[in-house]
């Protein structure tokens, strides 16, 4: 599991929406968690679902033929125990879930944030942004490099066609292998570049 984490508006679900067709294309199954602050109800009012939570029921799962839904409380245990319900993933994408201790790449754009999560959170092990990091030299990737963000993430988790490398097995949770993070354009820039491409993705 790899975290994806940055402040509001920086582009953390544009860059998932675009970087699970990449992984797919390299042969993982890959699944995603979103973390959302905002305490808001996720069913809906008058719903089957809903008027069964209100009669007292502990949690409801509506199951149809295309998708299943599940309304309940949150679970103890964060990403890790969420993950637990996900069918079996070579990689687990998670947006959000700052305060967990989870490897983590962050998600800059400097018009939203001038600072760097990466300055306070050892965790982070890749930014993706449009400025530099000012002190930590880290994998930088610019918004629009999801191709060259998904081979780095391969490599780093010993990921190939849904195979982790010559481990085997799949991905658990909240694991990661201990090769150092290295791959294609994913050099640090010196202090004060951009990124190659910088500034060309879509905002999100």
């Amino acid at each position: 599991m790899v975290a994806f984490s940055g402040p509001s508006g920086a582009g953390k679900t544009t860059l998932l929406e675009r970087l699970l067709p990449a992984l797919r294309h390299r042969g993982l199954e890959v699944a995603a968690l979103k973390h959302s602050g905002h305490p808001h109800s996720f069913d809906v009012p008058g719903k089957d679902s809903d008027r069964l939570l209100r009669a007292g029921a502990a949690a409801v799962a509506v199951s149809g033929p295309a998708q299943l839904a599940w309304f309940g409380r949150p679970f103890p245990g964060g990403a890790r125990a969420l993950a637990r319900l996900l069918p079996p993933a070579d990689l687990v994408l998670a947006e959000g879930f700052r305060g967990e201790s989870l490897p983590r790449v962050e998600v800059h754009r400097a018009a939203v944030s001038a600072e760097f999560l990466c300055e306070r959170d050892r965790r982070v092990f890749a930014v993706v942004t449009d400025e530099a990091p000012r002190v930590r030299r880290l994998p930088t990737f610019a918004p629009d490099e999801v191709e060259a963000l998904a081979a780095f993430l391969c490599e780093r988790f010993g990921l190939s066609g849904g195979r982790r490398g010559k481990r085997g097995g799949r991905a658990r949770p909240g694991t990661s292998s201990p090769r150092a993070p290295s791959g294609p354009r994913a050099q640090p820039p010196r202090r004060g570049d951009r990124p190659r491409g910088a500034g060309r993705g879509r905002r999100g």
